[in-house]
């Protein structure tokens, strides 16, 4: 014999879910969506900029001038690089960049990514008026310490938060 449920409680749980149903957006949407973006943001760039060409991005123009494959570490006092590594250099050109605007390089090959080596560790010098960090206005490079057989595709330029800037394709 099957009891019928009262019609009061019928409404009051369907009440109650609609409550519950609203309270779980309001969570996806306060607690859960800022992380989700400021994650897609690390993966996701905004601007692509093709091989070879040069591309305008929040008034700075980007291009790559260069890039170096190098199977040591340039210079006399130089460590040598770990075995089965290569250095790669890439070099952009960046006009109308203001001072302190700081940035990082991360290189990939489309499925995993590489931080730019930061100072002290592997890297090549650095031409006159040229930074590593887009500390200063003009051109920038970066040095990755890459397994030999890394076949790079793009270098992201990222804020220190990681999140990417823009993509220029090798």
């Amino acid at each position: 014999m099957k009891l019928p449920i009262p019609r009061k409680l019928w409404q009051r749980n369907v009440s109650a879910m609609v409550v519950v149903v609203a309270a779980l957006a309001v969570l996806v949407v306060v607690d859960l969506w800022p992380d989700w973006s400021r994650y897609r943001d690390t993966v996701a760039p905004p601007h692509v900029i093709a091989a070879g060409r040069s591309g305008t991005v929040d008034g700075q123009t980007w291009s790559i001038s260069g890039v170096r494959h190098l199977d040591r570490t340039p210079g006399p006092s130089a460590r040598p690089l770990p075995e089965g590594t290569v250095l790669q250099v890439v070099s952009i050109d960046r006009a109308n960049g203001p001072a302190g605007d700081l940035c990082t390089g991360v290189i990939t090959d489309g499925t995993r990514r590489w931080q730019a080596e930061s100072v002290g560790g592997y890297t090549a010098a650095l031409p006159d008026n040229v930074s590593e960090r887009c500390t200063r206005p003009g051109p920038v490079q970066f040095s990755f310490l890459l397994p030999q057989d890394v076949v790079p595709t793009a270098v992201d330029v990222t804020n220190l938060d990681g999140r990417i800037r823009l993509r220029l394709q090798l």
